[in-house]
């Protein structure tokens, strides 16, 4: 009996192994069709963990992360509310199985980022005040996960997409966030993300968020490419991933080969996400507006306009169309566009910043010296400094306007440093302190930037951490995010 009762609890043992065993491949196979992009594959696949295990909250997580990309890359509120139903079932999945066993870290793990997805979706649904509460309650399960065990670095992951993502909460939403008690600190949001990367088991959403911040907040571009191109290299029809490549090679002025990777993602043309290849015609948009080839960034924004199912850069994608109507003389298309691009998502800079101008032109036009201006400007973002630097070295002090010159001086300062004349950068970037302008503030900061940079290459860098500090404590006007990006670059250079 008693060798009857081993060979039972055997039996139990090796068959209770198996079956994780399988459930633990079942669940990398799903991810890896899920990354690139396969979800029907991937959903059959978490169907089958459902069966295996239909009380574990797995299955149910794992489906719901998929309608949950699904919702965001098309806007579908069909999608919205199957997310919420499997959601809401891996919740409750979830909860049962901490009650039995508090200390469950990896099922609180799970409860976090399930928290969090809601959150990301309810602010994408515009419940702005839910997503608040329910990134309160993933902040509190990661926390309580590394509690739990310290070692769990995926946890890092969530803390720091948060730290890092309500740094950016619009000020007008500033009491949600106290009244939560949530934080926010880019950089410890950027050393948790890195962490996550070096040390946890979800390299491959890590490595994504991380290309972001080195994107955005960083400005350093070479360390997004490598992370990126492990990416796309290791998931070919990830569309998301290769789209974000693509952002990152047109800050670093690399048009033609970011257009290349937003032509992909138009050829794949998930059908699951298409707002990602709406957005990839904003982006060629954005690459032939700076080749200033006017008539096709028109084609490539009235296809992102057509297409697109959100806000976000809805009134920035008119008003450069408007622009490019006025480069070619079409007044009446400038016009017509000037109105649409007041639309849009006012909470974003794009969209506020073409509202402000918008407005600005209908009331006072355009002059051909701004419209020079522009082209100019195109001609820097890509990469063609000598051109700027000649047109601009004879005529910039013929302009009339100050906030016309003090743009001039800007740009000329910024070609002078790309060239490696870097007194000349430091000389035209003092000429802009001269300047006292009423609007078109952001050029004052970007003056002390580009000072600080010309010093830092020239090798004179006594004073360049003081005019650095000068700067971001300026720095409050527009593309503020992006002169801060390239003042935490050049700091981090300072640090080393």
């Amino acid at each position: 009996m008693k060798i009857k009762n081993f060979v039972f609890v055997l039996f139990i043992f090796f068959s209770n192994l198996f079956s994780q065993s399988q459930i633990q491949y079942l669940i990398q196979q799903g991810q890896d069709q899920a990354y690139n992009m396969e979800l029907t594959s991937a959903e059959k696949t978490f169907n089958k963990v459902l069966e295996l295990r239909p009380n574990s909250p797995l299955g149910y997580y794992h489906i719901a992360q998929i309608h949950f990309w699904i919702y965001l890359g098309s806007r579908d509120p069909g999608e919205y509310q199957v997310f919420l139903k499997f959601a809401d079932i891996a919740r409750e999945c979830a909860e049962k199985v901490i009650d039995k066993n508090p200390k469950d870290y990896q099922t609180k793990y799970i409860a976090g980022n399930l928290a969090s997805f809601r959150a990301m979706a309810q602010a994408t649904n515009n419940s702005s005040v839910d997503a608040f509460w329910s990134s309160k309650k993933a902040v509190s399960y990661y926390e309580e996960t590394l509690e739990l065990n310290p070692k769990f670095y995926n946890a890092y992951l969530g803390l720091g997409l948060f730290d890092y993502a309500m740094s950016f909460v619009p000020d007008f939403l500033k009491w949600a966030v106290n009244l939560t008690g949530l934080s926010s600190d880019k950089q410890r949001g950027f050393n948790y993300i890195k962490t996550a990367f070096k040390k946890g088991t979800e390299k491959t959403e890590a490595a994504f968020h991380l290309s972001k911040i080195y994107t955005d907040y960083l400005a350093e571009y070479d360390s997004a490419f490598s992370l990126l191109q492990s990416l796309t290299s290791r998931y070919p029809s990830n569309t998301l991933f290769i789209y974000q490549y693509a952002v990152s090679l047109i800050k670093d002025k690399q048009l033609d080969r970011a257009n290349d990777l937003l032509n992909r993602v138009i050829k794949l043309n998930n059908k699951k996400l298409p707002q990602i290849t709406a957005l990839s015609y904003f982006r060629k948009g954005e690459i032939y507006f700076k080749k200033n080839q006017f008539k096709s960034a028109i084609r490539n924004y009235k296809k992102f306009l057509d297409t697109s199912r959100e806000l976000d850069f809805i009134g920035f994608a008119a008003l450069n169309t408007a622009l490019c109507y006025k480069q070619i003389d079409q007044e009446e298309e400038f016009k017509q566009y000037l109105q649409q691009a007041k639309s849009g998502n006012q909470d974003i800079f794009e969209d506020s910043y073409a509202k402000q101008k918008s407005e600005k032109y209908l009331s006072n036009g355009i002059t051909p010296t701004e419209l020079k201006l522009i082209r100019l400007k195109n001609d820097l973002d890509a990469g063609i400094y000598r051109i700027v630097y000649d047109s601009l070295k004879t005529n910039v002090e013929k302009i009339d306007s100050r906030e016309d010159k003090a743009i001039a001086y800007v740009l000329l300062s910024e070609a002078s440093l790309n060239l490696k004349k870097y007194s000349e950068a430091i000389y035209f970037a003092d000429q802009v302190e001269q300047i006292k302008v009423n609007s078109e503030k952001y050029t004052e900061v970007m003056a002390l930037l580009l000072k600080a940079e010309a010093k830092y290459f020239s090798g004179k860098r006594e004073n360049v951490s003081d005019i650095l500090e000068d700067a971001e404590d300026n720095n409050d006007f527009e593309f503020k995010d992006y002169i801060q990006s390239r003042i935490e670059w050049l700091k981090r250079r300072l640090g080393k």
